[in-house]
């Protein structure tokens, strides 16, 4: 409140328009009112407890929610490194199959092509760069959708699952106690 007067003050000061200022009343003014701020009658009183507890409270509820909500802003990428037809192919089918679960969250695909053998590819799926499918493609239409769907459905799958997983892979089982 103080520093609301005082600013009140300066900016009024500030944009006085009288050509000459009586610079003695200024002071006496200025004076008056610093003295007045200086008179505050308003006692400060501590807060409760209950309300310092409830502040805690909150303020940890908030912060465990937002380190439990820290996400990627953009989340469900799907990132193409194909080089031949056949890879363009496999992925222009996966991305017309593809349909998240909804539970998934925090992922990145990644559909990389490498070259093989004559006319076949290696591609390789991955979440996460976690590689999840490995397999060869052939230049057939045919195949080439098939193992689109059935990529779609795998990935869906471990999507689906991966929380699961990851709570198997860092429970006590995993861990072990040392005692043999």
């Amino acid at each position: 409140m103080r520093v609301l007067v005082l600013i009140l003050f300066f900016f009024i000061l500030a944009f006085h328009s009288e050509a000459q200022v009586d610079t003695t009343f200024l002071k006496t003014s200025s004076d008056s009112i610093i003295n007045q701020l200086r008179q505050d009658t308003t006692d400060l009183k501590e807060a409760p407890e209950a309300l310092k507890n409830l502040l805690e409270n909150i303020t940890k509820e908030e912060t465990k929610r937002m380190k439990g909500e820290l996400e990627l802003e953009i989340d469900g990428l799907i990132i193409e490194e194909t080089m031949t037809k056949s890879g363009n192919d496999f992925y222009d089918f996966f991305y017309r199959d593809w349909e998240p679960p909804v539970e998934a969250r925090n992922y990145t695909i990644f559909i990389i092509e490498r070259p093989f053998r004559l006319n076949m590819t290696m591609i390789e799926v991955s979440i996460n760069e976690t590689m999840v499918i490995q397999t060869f493609l052939q230049p057939r239409l045919e195949f080439v959708e098939n193992l689109a769907a059935e990529t779609v459905f795998t990935l869906q799958n471990y999507l689906a699952n991966f929380e699961q997983i990851k709570r198997d892979l860092e429970g006590d089982e995993r861990s072990g106690s040392g005692i043999f």
